[in-house]
């Protein structure tokens, strides 16, 4: 699994004020797309904004992108995608545990 992040900068101009953003592109491999599809992961939700915007497995596999003139918003949402997707091994390797059996033992 990757994450891929390309980050741009549109200078203000007369119409429009400066822009800060990036485009995420999630690249999974055949196996973890096979449990995205299998499990129908594609709306699991990573991350949500204030403004209740959401971005989801699929949003990325699609490629997403964030746009906005506070370059600190842009930042912080970049960081909480990442922080995100670092927990999608966990999510995979749960669902691969799907049909089988799961022990806990506790000390008596």
């Amino acid at each position: 699994m990757k994450l891929i992040i390309n980050r741009s900068y549109e200078a203000p101009s007369r119409k429009t004020s400066a822009s800060y953003s990036y485009r995420a592109i999630l690249e999974l491999t055949d196996e973890e797309k096979m449990l995205v599809e299998r499990y129908n992961l594609q709306g699991y939700v990573l991350t949500r904004t204030q403004s209740y915007h959401t971005t989801t497995i699929g949003d990325l596999m699609r490629g997403h992108t964030n746009s906005l003139s506070d370059l600190s918003i842009v930042m912080g949402n970049e960081q909480a995608l990442r922080e995100a997707c670092e927990g999608l091994p966990t999510l995979f390797a749960y669902c691969r545990s799907f049909g089988e059996n799961f022990v806990v033992e506790y000390p008596s």
